[in-house]
């Protein structure tokens, strides 16, 4: 699989690398006046400086929860996925969303946390036991699979 590639905004170029190098592990690339370009996981992410954030707070709910619209974040291995959890707590990272398992005993089981960054970009991170399940569709939901190709 190849990397993605994610441009978003940010209030504050040094605070979003602090917490990009420090919480999320990522390392930096190429830099200039108002972005920094960033290893997320083998994945370019690129925080782009903006004067005002966009408004982002509408969202839909899933699970009984309220999801940001706008969100990116790691599909990560299930033991991966409970040590990152732990390294969270362990900094006192504040969740959106708390961990927890979102459709317990049904096809599209995962483990899922939310957390912000500086910015107040919202970040996903979650886990399925199974990874064929990814892309699975619950009963009701098979209109909303898509298998096009590019």
């Amino acid at each position: 699989m190849r990397p993605f590639h994610l441009a978003f905004p940010v209030k504050d170029l040094q605070t979003t690398e602090s917490f990009y190098v420090d919480v999320m592990g990522c390392t930096v690339g190429r830099r200039t006046e108002r972005s920094i370009n960033l290893n997320f996981h083998g994945h370019q992410i690129v925080a782009h400086l903006v004067e005002a954030m966009p408004d982002s707070t509408d969202g839909g709910r899933i699970d009984g929860r309220q999801v940001p619209p706008f969100h990116f974040g790691l599909v990560m291995e299930w033991g991966q996925w409970h040590l990152f959890k732990n390294h969270l707590q362990d900094m006192d990272v504040e969740f959106r969303l708390k961990p927890h398992v979102r459709y317990p005993g049904k096809v599209g089981e995962q483990a899922t946390m939310f957390i912000d960054d500086p910015s107040g970009n919202a970040l996903e991170f979650k886990s399925f036991q199974n990874d064929e399940r990814l892309f699975a569709t619950l009963p009701g939901d098979e209109h909303v699979a898509g298998g096009g190709t590019l």
